[in-house]
């Protein structure tokens, strides 16, 4: 087994995203995805020292699969240090995956006492706020203009990792190393895409003399209602308003609970997709206000959704317009 410590350098302010005080990220290269069959052979781990004030990257190298015991062992005895675990895919693969094979050997893991948080998931829970074709943690890297140099994919190490046991040639190993040092060391750049999305489902509105601020918590769906759910920063004066109208309710109570339901319909904007949509002249909302998707759509029309993706533009301008309309 070999161990590589490397500094690495960081503007992350993670205090910004998370209120742990001793926190890793994980990530781990394996000979497959069964753990039943499949091994690991490559942990790696980066962690903020308290001591030295840096961000350290540390890698486990199995030079073959009799050494996974013993780089288990060494994540076992360093994974107590921390209280939370940062990955991606890691609550679906790479945690269970560890468990698995530290139960192989009787070794009794640490994980299951630290919490975990799953960026893939935070993703996958927020996919259609998101512009993203896909959840691939390249994709997801690209869209925050992160281009690494590493051209290899998991699968490609893979078979670099059965040619290194054979050969011991380093190159494989270099370009294992490599590849999984890019994956946790642009991890901690990932995680701005939580910034992204909270910029998504964010907006303000400039009133006399305060500024209202929206955050969207969710938007749901049941037959022709969409509803939208909000939390408000408070106004100077109280707000508890409950109105109906033909084809939007909107609840604002508590000062800081918003909910607004409308009556969307349907349609096709392409052949092949679906959208949801309104038709602004059922609404009371500025006649000047546009559809800001991609799509043609007639003028009196605004796309809430196309498939799975929301509009995201539109559907804070109909808020701020439906807020100003009922605080008149």
């Amino acid at each position: 087994m070999e161990i590589y410590n490397y500094t690495i350098e960081t503007n992350l302010k993670i205090s910004k995203y998370f209120s742990a005080k001793n926190l890793c990220f994980l990530d781990i290269e394996t000979t497959g995805f069964s753990r039943k069959y499949n091994q690991v052979y490559l942990i790696g781990l980066v962690y903020y020292d308290k001591n030295t004030h840096n961000w350290n990257l540390v890698q486990f190298f199995a030079n073959n699969l009799n050494e996974e015991k013993e780089i288990l062992n060494n994540l076992n005895n360093q994974i107590s240090n921390f209280d939370l675990i940062v990955s991606y895919n890691g609550d679906n693969f790479d945690l269970p995956f560890i468990q698995s094979r530290m139960k192989h050997y009787n070794i009794k893991s640490k994980l299951m006492n630290i919490n975990s948080f799953d960026i893939y998931r935070e993703i996958r829970n927020n996919e259609s706020y998101l512009e993203l074709d896909n959840m691939k943690l390249k994709t997801v890297e690209e869209s925050l203009g992160i281009y690494r140099s590493d051209e290899y994919s998991g699968k490609d190490c893979i078979n670099f990792y059965f040619q290194y046991t054979k050969t011991q040639n380093d190159n494989y190993k270099k370009n294992i190393l490599k590849h999984n040092y890019e994956d946790l060391f642009y991890l901690l750049e990932v995680l701005r895409i939580l910034d992204v999305l909270k910029d998504i489902k964010s907006l303000s509105i400039n009133m006399d003399k305060d500024i209202l601020y929206i955050e969207i918590l969710d938007i749901r769906i049941k037959e022709d209602i969409l509803t939208i759910v909000c939390s408000t920063s408070p106004l100077n004066k109280k707000i508890d308003i409950i109105h109906y109208d033909e084809n939007f309710n909107l609840k604002w109570q508590n000062e800081t609970s918003l909910t607004i339901d409308l009556n969307i319909r349907e349609g096709l904007i392409t052949p092949t997709k679906k959208c949801l949509f309104i038709n602004k002249g059922e609404f009371p909302i500025n006649n000047d206000l546009k559809d800001l998707s991609q799509y043609m759509v007639p003028n009196n029309f605004i796309l809430l959704k196309v498939e799975k993706k929301l509009i995201m533009k539109n559907v804070k301008n109909i808020i701020k317009d439906l807020v100003l309309y009922v605080l008149k």
